[in-house]
């Protein structure tokens, strides 16, 4: 599997830090869940002059958690999908709670995986479902959550688009998806380049270059 890296580069004469965060995944479920992005990689203090990197794959992760504490940061587990075999995962709300099997090749469509729940939990339970990438740490980190419904398949067809933005926030973290209007957007789609790098210059923009 190819492996991709972005580093960031500060030139904006202030210390920065700066969150990366992906395109939200093409989501299909019943009763329209609102998808929530989340914090990926996180970059804190960058210096001026300095910079900070990271380098990945595009291994796919269904999550699942708990309800977020204090509303805003997850704590949950992991199934390793492939979205070229259409994997379907199964959750269970009950007693343990967590992902309980992978069928593959599953039934998702193509480029995509699917969650299925159960009769054995409500909405009021507040358990949130979504994907997840490895990023700087051995620990895969949500992208991309919503909330979790009983008796539903949910499909996630994702996205390798990835955005670079100021910002602090925890890895996992919930956030302001608005932050996409200001953001470096990086993209690896048909190139032949597997680095990126991102500069914010003094006047707060920024440009992507590859290499």
């Amino acid at each position: 599997m190819t492996s991709y890296t972005i580093q960031i580069w500060n030139q904006s004469q202030a210390a920065r830090s700066y969150v990366l965060f992906l395109q939200q995944p093409e989501l299909a479920a019943a009763g329209s869940p609102q998808g929530y992005t989340n914090a990926w990689a996180t970059f804190p203090s960058v210096t001026n002059g300095g910079f900070d990197r990271i380098t990945f794959d595009e291994t796919i992760y269904a999550y699942w958690s708990e309800p977020p504490a204090n509303g805003r940061t997850l704590s949950g587990g992991v199934a390793l999908v492939n979205t070229q075999t259409h994997d379907t995962v199964a959750f269970s709300g009950g007693s343990p709670t967590g992902f309980t099997s992978v069928t593959s090749p599953g039934s998702a469509p193509p480029g995509s995986f699917a969650i299925v729940t159960g009769s054995d939990f409500t909405p009021s339970n507040g358990y949130v479902l979504g994907m997840a990438r490895m990023a700087a740490s051995p620990i895969p980190v949500p992208t991309m959550t919503f909330p979790a419904l009983p008796n539903t398949i949910s499909t996630i067809r994702p996205i390798h688009t990835y955005y670079v933005a100021v910002g602090d926030y925890a890895p996992g973290e919930v956030m302001d998806a608005g932050l996409v209007a200001g953001a470096a957007e990086i993209d690896f789609a048909g190139r032949a380049q597997t680095t990126a790098t991102v500069i914010q210059h003094a006047d707060g923009t920024f440009s992507v270059t590859y290499g």
